[in-house]
Formats: structure tokens, C-alpha cells, sequence
């Protein structure tokens, strides 16, 4: 599955505005200018910054062990 992630380059290294996961092969776009975000767009990229290279794993396991079968009961309010 193909997703953009992007980042910027630091020292002549493109870092990563997310984690990506080891051996994942990549492909490099030079953008023509820079994607504006709001400011709590950039703050939720902050936050996953800060978190370990493992914080999305843990989310996407969570969101699937979490995930109600179209066969259940419905959800009482």
C-alpha cells in the first residue's frame, strides 16, 4: 500500500515528518513549495515526533483489537 509521507531535508538528509518503518522502500519527490499546515495539524505532527518509531504500531493494534465484527450485537447506549 502506497502512502505520502513527507518531511524535509536536514544536513542533506531527508528526515521524515513521521516514523517509517525499517527497510521500507521509499521514493523521493522534490516538492515545489512548502504544504502549509495549521497550527493543530502541526501539533498533532509534533506530538507523533516526539512519541517512539513504535507509537503507530501500538495504535494500529489497538484500532484492530478494538474494532466491533459487522456480526455483533449493536452497542447499547
Amino acid at each position: 500500500m502506497a502512502e505520502s509521507i513527507w518531511g524535509v531535508v536536514k544536513g542533506g538528509v531527508v528526515v521524515p515528518i513521521t516514523p517509517l518503518k525499517e527497510g521500507a522502500w521509499v521514493e523521493l519527490r522534490v516538492c515545489e513549495k512548502r504544504v502549509e499546515f495549521t497550527p493543530e495539524e502541526q501539533a498533532e505532527f509534533d506530538a507523533w515526533n516526539r512519541l517512539s518509531s513504535r507509537a503507530l504500531e501500538v495504535v494500529e493494534r489497538l484500532s484492530q483489537e478494538s474494532e466491533v465484527s459487522p456480526f455483533s450485537p449493536p452497542l447499547s447506549e
